[in-house]
């Protein structure tokens, strides 16, 4: 076995090399976000078409040629749900985010002069003691409202406008979609091959990690999203609070941030409940409170069980480095990056473990062999003597 010395600098270059390929990556984003994306809908799919593969009996002996003719399939059934979605919802949905926008600034300050009249009612029915309290809370959470809310459509435009600069790259997705879920085998082992056998068999037990994080990771984020967008625009609607499908949508679309998510996706909702209909604030914070006691409770243990497997407290560590580092990316994929690292570390660790556990018999069975040449070679002088 190797000494310890030598595992040790292999170790190191390991890391230097695993951090220089993250720099790499880093630098080239905006060029990876294509494939980031396929990749991201492949996880998603390939399950889907394995499944299909599995149940449907007819052409098995073509696989490459029924799996081609499924992919297809998904393609054109895809396509007809955008083209029903940009006929029947999108429309609706444009005009009222169309209409929220031109409404903030009237709703951000009915908010605050909502928060004001809280304000002088409870001066005139309470002590004055607790009055200067209640006071100086509600002036900070009004100034927490409105500021969160300006900072809220501030991001929000602006990852609108940085979206709209990449749908010429976003428009190679389907192409690269398509040859990732054709070709996944091939273009694994195509890169393995190039390999020597101890990095090859590193390398895919390393990506077999990868995988099952990142896989169950995007698919588990997906279903919270779309669950409680969908209950919370039901809830909203059910109240008939303004701008339900927006505020759902918000919802389900903040549920991809870890952690803060639900109630960065709580916030426009007060604030359009304090803008237009105050009556309403209770039964409207219950219905995101009672959201994010079923998610707690039911949905996130049962779907990222097996995902993430990490403390929330290096859940958010993981948001204000990825936050720093990328932005908005950086927030919805520190965690799951996080969760990756600590795999590929674990894994390593047992690797190393597992060298020096092996190393003692070794050592010990060379040891146990030349004790037992040793009197061999005596023997024959022995013998000599007597004679």
């Amino acid at each position: 076995m190797p000494p310890a010395s030598f595992k040790i600098s292999r170790l190191v270059w390991l890391i230097l090399g695993a951090l220089v390929i993250a720099l790499l990556l880093y630098q080239l984003r905006n060029a990876l976000l294509p494939f980031i994306v396929g990749g991201s809908l492949a996880y998603i799919l390939d399950p889907v078409i394995s499944w299909l593969e599995r149940r449907i009996p007819w052409m098995s002996s073509r696989p490459e040629l029924k799996r081609v003719i499924l992919i297809l399939l998904i393609f054109v059934i895809a396509v007809l749900v955008v083209i029903a979605a940009l006929i029947a919802i999108i429309p609706p949905v444009i005009d009222e985010i169309g209409h929220f926008i031109e409404t903030l600034p009237n709703l951000i300050e009915s908010a605050r002069v909502t928060v004001q009249s809280i304000d002088a009612q409870l001066q005139a029915r309470l002590p004055e003691e607790i009055v200067v309290v209640i006071h100086d809370v509600t002036q900070d959470l009004g100034k927490a409202i409105v500021g969160a809310a300006k900072g809220f459509a501030a991001r929000t435009y602006g990852v609108i406008s940085e979206t709209m600069s990449l749908l010429l790259g976003l428009a190679m997705v389907p192409l690269i979609l398509f040859y990732i879920l054709k070709d996944k085998g091939k273009i694994i082992e195509g890169m393995l091959n190039t390999l020597s056998p101890e990095p090859r068999k590193h390398t895919r037990n390393v990506l077999s990690v990868l995988n099952g994080v990142f896989s169950s990771y995007i698919r588990g984020q997906l279903i919270l999203g779309l669950v409680v967008g969908l209950v919370v625009f039901l809830g909203l609607w059910f109240m008939d609070v303004p701008f339900a499908p927006v505020l759902g949508l918000v919802a389900g679309i903040t549920e991809l941030v870890p952690v803060i998510g639900p109630w960065l996706g709580a916030i426009p909702g007060i604030l359009v409940v304090l803008a237009t209909a105050p009556e309403k604030f209770i039964w409207v914070a219950l219905l995101y409170l009672g959201v994010q006691f079923l998610e707690n409770s039911l949905l996130v243990p049962r779907i990222q069980s097996e995902s993430l497997n990490l403390h929330p407290v290096f859940v958010l560590a993981a948001l204000i480095v990825g936050s720093e580092v990328a932005g908005l990316w950086g927030v919805i994929l520190g965690p799951p990056l996080a969760a990756a690292g600590r795999g590929v570390l674990l894994y390593f660790l047992g690797v190393w473990n597992s060298d020096d556990a092996t190393e003692t018999p070794v050592a010990e069975e060379q040891e146990t062999s030349q004790h037992v040449e040793n009197p061999q070679d005596t023997e024959p002088a022995t013998d000599l003597s007597e004679n």
